[in-house]
This record gives structure tokens, C-alpha cells and sequence, in this order.
């Protein structure tokens, strides 16, 4: 979901994982130029289709990652909520990258659907991670770095 940036760096990933024909949901399909020749370049070919038709399209995906800025998933998370009949598949999961408000609208949504949903900030860690093993050239010390991120989050969040 989205034809940003963000989406840009998904796509790749993606592509490393062995999808080279994703479906990219995007809020306005005269914006994905940029992310169509980066995708071209990466070996990737996606099909892009409206975000309109998002309920369908995420009905039938084991894996959606939603590169959306936060809140501009809500609409989709309420045709979630409101019935089954666009429910996740048994063990889809969502990667969610917007990390505010925590949780998404989507994310809840995705759960309460029956799918899987791993919060953006998931992403950050690992993000962090890998800054840290550019910059030194040693591994991130990702079991402290998960812990002081669970702790501020605990710390933080209104639960």
C-alpha cells in the first residue's frame, strides 16, 4: 500500500524475498512513475492498481506491507472492521510502517480480522540495526536495542 519512498525500499525487499510481481495499491496511480522505474531497475514488475480497490486486493495477499502515511489506511481499516467478507487470509500478515498513533487503525483492524500484524516500529528496530552495522561495522546490538524500545514503548504508551 502506497507509491512513496517507503514503498520504494519494500519493493526491494520484496525482491530479495523472490516476488518480482507485487501489487502496489497507490492513492493516485499518476504518482507512480518513480516507483515504477526504481522498480524496473530492481527487476521488479508490479502491477499498480487504485487504493480504492484495496479491500478486495489485501483479501487475497499473504503478506501486505503498508508504506501509508498514518491514518490514511483508516478507510480500509473500517471496511476491515465492518465484516468478514474482506478478512485477511489465515496467516496474512501486515507490516504496518506508520508507527503513530500506536496501534494503527489498520493494524488493530488487521488483527481483529484474523491476520497477522507486526507493528512499525518493528521496522525501526531493524532499520537501527543495520545504521549501526554500516556506521561500525559491527552488528547492532539488537537484544539491548528490542529492550530499550519495548521499555520506552511501555514507558510511553497509553495501555
Amino acid at each position: 500500500l502506497g507509491a512513496g519512498a517507503t514503498a520504494a525500499s519494500a519493493l526491494a525487499a520484496l525482491a530479495e524475498l523472490g516476488c518480482t510481481v507485487p501489487v502496489v495499491l497507490a492513492r493516485s496511480l499518476g504518482r507512480t512513475g518513480a516507483l515504477a522505474r526504481a522498480a524496473h531497475r530492481m527487476g521488479v514488475e508490479p502491477v499498480f492498481r487504485s487504493l480504492d480497490g484495496a479491500l478486495d486486493a489485501t483479501a487475497g495477499a499473504d503478506l501486505v506491507v503498508s508504506t501509508l502515511p498514518p491514518r490514511a489506511a483508516d478507510d480500509l481499516a473500517a471496511g476491515l472492521a465492518a465484516g468478514a467478507a474482506h478478512a485477511p487470509r489465515p496467516g496474512a500478515v501486515l507490516l504496518d510502517v506508520a508507527y503513530d498513533p500506536r496501534p494503527t487503525a489498520l493494524h488493530t483492524a488487521w488483527l481483529g480480522s484474523g491476520g497477522v500484524a507486526v507493528p512499525g516500529e518493528r521496522m525501526l528496530l531493524h532499520q537501527a540495526a543495520e545504521q549501526v552495522r554500516l556506521m561500525t561495522g559491527r552488528p547492532g546490538p539488537l537484544a539491548a536495542m528490542d529492550a530499550a524500545l519495548e521499555a520506552n514503548l511501555r514507558g510511553h504508551s497509553p495501555r
